[in-house]
């Protein structure tokens, strides 16, 4: 008797490709599609009535638990399971699931933000962002939120004190500023799909200093050219690495689930084997969260060298806050980014606003 489960996942051959190609003997998962969007514009609470399996993004955890949409994963599987989940999951993908003493998702999809450039038109990618200022055909993704995921890479604090680092804030924003005074603004309103769509189109873009990687662009095609990273430049030269803010996915398990329970964990354990996710996954343009994967030199190979470029920056991710109400205040803080990269407004000013806000945001 084989057990039907039904999961949502986002509609991007990276995000179903691989769920969609995997099976396993006894459960059969029938897997819907949305737009990254429509995580934040559909509440939790509905998707959760109506699936059994849910492909998250970290920040959203703090609405998700708020709305009892997702299970902590002690709850579903066993200790040991979970041990060797999280020994097998690239850093740092397992803690950026973790919230209040739980786990609420399991690592799927691992991404973080990287220089993305033209190999056959720059022969070497800005190291620094002294680097980016000497060259033409730059683009910044601000999108979304993503000007403001920029901002965090550049320069959260990863203290935990507060949401920036005041100093490296300001330089940061007056550096972007600079940047973007330079750059081809018209790609203002792409998100990453959108900006690894262009720059494999076009012959007058050669790079996007920061921006979420997909492995996807790596290989040749009819209608494209092949893309390449490099590990995120460094804005300070004192930096022993350049940084990006966390991206990636992970599989949380919703209440609808707790009657096929057992059906869940037999389909999640081989899931995530490690054979599965480099002979399968990793083939159909999947982007796994399995350390093994980014350790490949086969799978590095097949997609252009995006796993060995862009791990360092990956290890070294800054993981954004997931209180509830967080998404809200990432929008704010992306608004309030584009606008000071074309105003002259005082950057120490803004950053102290910003953070004043994230603090009353935070305190809930």
């Amino acid at each position: 008797m084989t057990v039907q489960l039904r999961g949502l996942t986002w509609d991007h051959p990276r995000g179903y490709r691989p769920l969609e190609a995997f099976e396993t003997a006894g459960v059969h998962v029938v897997w819907d599609r949305q737009p990254l969007s429509g995580f934040e514009s559909t509440p939790l609470s509905e998707l959760a009535e109506r699936y059994d399996l849910l492909v998250v993004d970290h920040p959203g955890l703090g609405a998700a638990i708020e709305a009892g949409a997702i299970l902590p994963v002690e709850d579903v599987f066993a200790a040991r399971d979970l041990k060797v989940w999280r020994e097998r999951a690239v850093e740092p993908t397992w803690d950026s699931y973790r919230l209040h003493g739980h786990g609420w998702a399991l690592p799927l999809d691992a991404a973080t933000q990287t220089c993305l450039y033209r190999p056959d038109l720059l022969d070497v990618p800005p190291a620094s962002w002294s680097d980016v200022l000497d060259l033409s055909g730059v683009v910044l993704c601000v999108a979304g939120p993503h000007a403001g995921l920029m901002l965090l890479g550049l320069a959260g604090d990863r203290t935990g004190a507060g949401l920036l680092d005041p100093a490296r804030a300001v330089e940061a924003v007056e550096l972007l500023r600079a940047v973007w005074r330079r750059s081809d603004q018209s790609a203002a309103e792409l998100d990453p799909i959108g900006i690894h769509e262009l720059l494999a189109a076009s012959n007058e873009l050669v790079c996007c200093p920061l921006v979420y990687s997909y492995a996807y662009y790596g290989v040749d095609s009819a209608d494209r050219m092949p893309l390449a990273w490099s590990a995120a430049p460094r804005m300070r030269p004192a930096d022993r690495l350049g940084n990006g803010t966390l991206g990636g996915t992970g599989l949380a398990v919703t209440p609808h689930a707790y009657t096929r329970v057992l059906a869940v964990t037999k389909y999640v354990r081989a899931l995530l084997d490690v054979g599965v996710q480099l002979d399968i996954v990793s083939t159909v343009g999947g982007q796994s969260a399995t350390a093994a994967v980014w350790a490949s030199d086969v799978v590095d190979k097949a997609w252009n060298g995006h796993y060995s470029a862009t791990l360092g920056t990956l290890t070294t991710s800054y993981v954004r806050p997931r209180f509830d109400g967080w998404i809200a205040f990432q929008d704010e803080l992306s608004s309030r980014v584009r606008e000071l990269l074309g105003n002259e407004v005082d950057v120490a000013t803004a950053v102290d606003r910003i953070e004043d806000d994230y603090r009353r945001a935070s305190d809930g």
